[in-house]
């Protein structure tokens, strides 16, 4: 409603749960406090199924300290299929919540909540369907490119990002990854790359090097989404600077400055593009800045 792009929201869902947890915790041990303190332990497994359930708001507030405990960095980086399937416990505290507080008072929390349901819907919805992998480029930097098949009809923002669910490898995770191609330049495919960095990202690739059959490999994907419009072509120079992966969305900036200058419409920016990268055989990303297509032999000449 407001232009928020999903990466640019995550913040403000980090300190509102953050805030929120923050505050449920404290009336919870206040209460857990005062109940001690006046020998009244036995309210803390009291449940009224009129008024207010002291036992479901504990579990409420269980499932929400489990999921608030492994949104830590350190969990969650070194642990991220323990964060995420933990986080469906939001359902839970939902639930519990409910039964904690009554239905008057939780449908001040549910248009917020009833939002998010129709979101979910609609993207299930989406998702629902695979599409074609037509092709895939395994690259010496154990990286990937998939390259899926799109309505040319279909336009996204360079920059914009897409999520992939492979139900080989796991039905239940959707990873975001950076959108490399043009819907100018390529209305035809849709490419995204994808570094071995994790349990998920390794699997994909040890398939896709281990044998070129991708025709058998299902994928879902669910957007793309991304800014409503990049405004790149106001600057006289634009002066790019990445460190390994961090290249990807430039790389879709620089594809769509490709089909910008062939039409002569305006006048591109100079590029410089600036790369830091750990190992040399991640030069080999530098492959990806030109699309391994021949569609675009109209629009540059290499």
């Amino acid at each position: 409603a407001v232009g928020l792009t999903s990466e640019s929201s995550t913040k403000y869902h980090i300190w509102l749960g953050n805030l929120v947890m923050t505050l449920f915790t404290s009336h919870g041990l206040c209460y857990c406090i005062y109940w001690i303190s006046t020998n009244q332990v036995s309210q803390m497994l009291e449940w009224d199924r009129t008024g207010i359930s002291h036992l479901a708001g504990e579990i409420a507030l269980v499932a929400g300290l489990l999921m608030w405990a492994t949104t830590f960095p350190a969990i969650r980086r070194r642990f991220f299929e323990v964060f995420f399937y933990t986080h469906y416990l939001y359902m839970v505290f939902m639930l519990f919540f409910v039964f904690h507080v009554g239905i008057s008072y939780a449908l001040i929390s549910f248009p917020g909540f009833y939002i998010f349901m129709v979101d979910r819907f609609l993207r299930f919805l989406q998702s629902r369907n695979n599409v074609k992998l037509v092709s895939a480029r395994v690259l010496p930097c154990e990286t990937v490119e998939l390259n899926f098949s799109k309505n040319p009809m279909l336009m996204y923002s360079p920059t914009s990002i897409l999520f992939v669910n492979i139900p080989s490898i796991s039905k239940l995770q959707w990873h975001p990854f950076t959108i490399t191609s043009s819907s100018k330049l390529e209305p035809k495919k849709l490419s995204v790359m994808i570094k071995s960095q994790g349990k998920w990202s390794s699997k994909l690739h040890h398939m896709l090097a281990s044998s070129n059959q991708i025709d058998h490999l299902a994928v879902s994907v669910e957007g793309p989404y991304g800014p409503a419009s990049t405004d790149y072509l106001r600057h006289d120079s634009l002066v790019m600077v990445s460190g390994g992966s961090g290249i990807t969305p430039f790389i879709s900036i620089i594809r769509d400055l490709l089909y910008v200058s062939s039409t002569n419409a305006y006048k591109t920016p100079k590029i410089t593009l600036i790369c830091a990268f750990k190992n040399s055989s991640d030069l080999s990303m530098l492959n990806l800045i030109l699309p391994n297509s021949t569609e675009i032999s109209s629009f540059i000449d290499i």
